[in-house]
C-alpha cells in the first residue's frame, strides 16, 4: 500500500471517529481562533471517469460549494470578505467568528460554476491569480498529465540523458506515476521549469496550450468579475513558482510584476496576495518579509491553520484551512473538524500556527 492510499484509508476511519466524539468541541475553545480563511481551487461538475488524487482532491463540485454556504450559515458564521478580516485584525474589533472565501490559481469554473452560487447567496470572495495564465503564457500542464498517464499503461522518455520509465497499469500504479512525475518535472532548476514540462509532453505530441484550453480566466472573465462588489482579485505571482527556489530579487519580481500586472489590467488597487503552494517547505520568514515589503494588507499561505487574534502583526502569513470535499469523504459536515481545529492541532502537533 503507498503512502497516499494509505492516508486516504486512516482518514476513511478518523474523520468519522473524530466527528462523532465531539472530541472538535473540545478543541474549538483553542484551536479554532476568531475565525478561519478557507482555500478553494477549482469548482467543477463531477466527473464519472477515473481520476488521479492529485487533481480531483482540489476539485469540489457546485453541489457542495452549496451545501458548505448553507452548513455555515446555519452555524451562524460571520461570512466576510479578506477587506473585512484585514481591518478586524487591525483594529481588533469584536464580533462572531467570521469565514472568508479564496480560491487559488484563476480557474475558469470560479467564474462558470462558483460565482453565481457565492452571488446568490451574497459570499464575498477572493480569487488570486498567477498573471501568465491570462496571459496566455503557462499552463496548468498536471491535467495533461493526468490524461496522458490515464491513457497509457507504461510512459517511457529520457531526461538528461537517463532512461525513465514508469509503470501505470494499475490505478494505484498511476496515482504513484503522477506524483513521482510532478515531483521530477519541479525538482530541478525553478528557472527551467517551464522548458522542462515543455520537453517531457513534447515526447508524446501534447499540444499544452491547446489540452488546457478554457481551464483559466481569461482577462476579460476577470475584468467582468472585478465589476462586482463581492469580488476582490489578489495576486499570486507571474509563474506559480515556489518562491523558496528563487533569489530574492527574482521572488520579489515574481510577486511585484504580477500586482502591477493585475492593477494595470483592473485600474484598481490589488492589496491581497497568495504564496503559490505555501507550504512551510516552500514559504517562511524570508518570502513573509518580501510580501510584507511589497506593501499587502494580506498575504495567506497553505499552511492549516485558523485566524488568532496575534495575526493582528502579522497578516503576511495567514493560515487557511484546505477544503476537499474527497478528502472530506463527501460529508459536509466534516469540515467542522477544521474550523473547530481538531485537524490544525494534529497537523501542527497541537501548535496554533501564527507565524512559523
Amino acid at each position: 500500500m503507498n503512502t497516499k492510499t494509505l492516508k486516504r484509508a486512516v482518514i476513511k476511519t478518523l474523520w468519522p471517529l473524530l466527528y462523532h466524539t465531539k472530541i472538535h468541541f473540545i478543541s474549538r475553545l483553542v484551536y479554532s481562533g476568531i475565525g478561519s480563511i478557507l482555500m478553494f481551487h477549482r469548482v467543477c461538475p463531477a466527473d464519472a471517469r477515473i481520476r488521479i488524487q492529485g487533481n480531483s482532491g482540489m476539485e469540489v463540485t457546485p453541489n457542495y460549494l452549496e451545501n458548505l454556504i448553507q452548513y455555515l450559515i446555519r452555524l451562524k458564521y460571520e461570512i466576510i470578505s479578506l477587506e473585512k478580516v484585514h481591518e478586524r485584525l487591525r483594529t481588533g474589533c469584536r464580533g462572531g467568528k467570521f469565514i472568508a472565501f479564496t480560491f487559488d490559481d484563476g480557474y475558469a469554473d470560479n467564474f462558470i460554476h462558483a460565482y453565481p452560487i457565492l452571488k446568490k447567496y451574497n459570499i464575498p470572495f477572493t480569487i488570486y491569480v498567477a498573471t501568465n495564465y491570462p496571459d496566455g503564457q503557462l499552463t496548468p500542464w498536471w491535467y495533461p498529465l493526468e490524461e496522458l498517464i490515464l491513457k497509457n499503461e507504461c510512459l517511457e522518455f529520457k531526461e538528461d540523458g537517463e532512461n525513465q520509465k514508469f509503470n501505470c497499469k494499475s490505478l494505484p500504479e498511476k496515482e504513484i506515476t503522477f506524483h513521482r512525475l510532478r515531483t521530477l518535472l519541479m525538482g530541478g532548476a525553478n528557472a527551467d521549469l517551464l522548458s522542462r514540462v515543455q520537453k517531457f509532453f513534447n515526447f508524446y505530441n501534447v499540444d499544452l496550450f491547446e489540452a488546457t484550453k478554457g481551464y483559466m480566466l481569461s482577462w476579460e472573465q476577470i475584468k467582468t468579475l472585478n465589476k462586482e462588489k463581492l469580488v476582490t482579485f489578489g495576486a499570486h505571482t507571474v509563474n506559480h513558482l515556489a518562491l523558496n527556489r528563487l533569489s530574492e530579487k527574482d521572488a520579489t519580481d515574481e510577486i511585484l510584476k504580477s500586482k502591477h500586472r493585475l492593477e494595470s489590467k483592473l485600474k484598481d488597487e490589488i492589496n491581497h496576495f497568495s504564496y503559490p503552494f505555501g507550504s512551510s517547505q516552500e514559504v517562511n520568514e524570508r518570502e513573509f518579509s518580501i510580501a510584507r515589503q511589497c506593501g499587502f494588507k494580506t498575504s495567506t499561505t497553505a499552511r492549516w491553520g485558523n485566524i488568532f487574534k496575534k495575526h493582528k502583526n502579522h497578516q503576511e502569513c495567514l493560515p487557511r484551512i484546505h477544503v476537499s470535499e474527497k478528502r472530506d469523504l463527501y460529508d459536509i459536515n466534516f469540515i467542522s473538524l477544521s474550523i473547530n481545529g481538531i485537524i490544525p492541532c494534529m497537523v501542527n502537533k497541537f501548535k496554533r500556527v501564527v507565524t512559523i
